[in-house]
């Protein structure tokens, strides 16, 4: 009877534990969007965060209308970024001023705040609603590097294409493992191209990387749902340590790492880290320290309490630069 007993009171102590991590989890991605609207608003002014309602100057009614340099002070700028709605309640009639948080930062922010806020909330992204993604295949072009054919290896793409790799510090061993390869002609050509796999070794995503000096454009890659991606999880043991970084190029030299694609974690990978991680290390970019910081707090909660570290790279550094040795570098817990 005492046994049953504890069995039901460990059933719902985790249950609890679940629904505060979800909680945890909404706050944080809450506290993330009012970063990125006060990076494009400026300071806030009043904020009811039960109901999710902050206030800022509007920047249609301070710099369209009246023609200032700075925000009016008039707060009249209402946002819930729970239901991810805005209005300004003295231009919304005459200048259109509400709508979807996604139209708001689209027009007042830049592309990486968009980007960013996309990141969050997939689902309030115009662009997306209505559109199907298509299956995500490898290049036709795609020649893979391992175990190639000796005449490409005369060709001047392949040694182009082998050279910037070397620049990067990739071995043959790093390039059998990751399956990676290039194309040399069609939609990636000149291009790196790095494959993801998913737990069934189906692909589901690739990065194309220039290997040229003199492109504006370093990365090309397939239209995909990201939120919905775990790279590379085929090469993921979900009972051993698993590392978060940023980039695929900092994933490759690290064993057990999944690259975020960016600075935030999808709800697709929070909830597979949530059921399956065992420990998690968490390392961004030296110039992410924050976004790092957020991260922890984020994952630091529920079944995963105590069970997350982070490492602080310096500033100039990331985990391809160090060739992902991280012996000088202690894990830490934050408080």
């Amino acid at each position: 009877m005492k046994n049953g007993a504890n069995r039901f009171h460990f059933f719902y102590v985790n249950i609890f534990c679940y629904i505060i991590s979800i909680m945890m989890s909404q706050n944080s991605d809450y506290d993330l969007i009012i970063d990125i609207l006060e990076d494009i608003l400026g300071n806030h002014g009043l904020h009811n965060e039960d109901k999710g309602q902050i206030n800022f100057d509007c920047p249609v009614c301070s710099y369209e209308i009246k023609g200032l340099d700075v925000g009016d002070g008039k707060n009249n700028l209402e946002i819930n970024y729970k239901l991810n709605v805005y209005k300004c309640w003295s231009c919304s009639e005459s200048h259109g001023t509400h709508g979807s948080l996604y139209k708001l930062i689209k027009k007042h922010g830049n592309p990486k705040h968009l980007k960013n806020y996309i990141l969050l909330r997939p689902e309030d992204d115009n662009n997306n609603f209505h559109k199907k993604y298509k299956k995500v295949y490898l290049p036709k072009e795609f020649i893979s590097l391992k175990n190639i054919h000796a005449a490409y290896k005369l060709t001047p793409h392949y040694k182009q294409a082998m050279a910037y790799l070397r620049k990067r510090n990739i071995t043959d061993e790093i390039i059998s493992k990751f399956n990676i390869g290039y194309c040399y002609d069609g939609e990636y050509s000149n291009r790196i191209i790095i494959p993801s796999y998913d737990e069934n070794d189906e692909i589901n995503y690739f990065v194309a990387r220039s290997y040229l000096s003199n492109t504006k454009l370093k990365y090309k890659n397939p239209e995909a749902q990201k939120e919905t991606i775990i790279f590379n999880e085929n090469l993921v043991n979900w009972n051993e340590t698993i590392y978060l970084v940023e980039g695929v190029f900092d994933s490759i030299f690290l064993n057990n790492s999944i690259p975020l694609l960016g600075k935030f974690v999808s709800k697709q990978l929070f909830d597979t880290l949530y059921e399956k991680a065992k420990n998690i290390v968490i390392i961004l970019d030296g110039d992410a320290w924050e976004d790092a910081e957020k991260l922890y707090h984020k994952l630091n909660c529920g079944k995963l309490m105590n069970k997350v570290w982070v490492i602080k790279l310096p500033k100039d550094k990331d985990i391809a630069d160090l060739q992902g040795d991280l012996k000088s570098f202690e894990q830490k817990k934050i408080d």
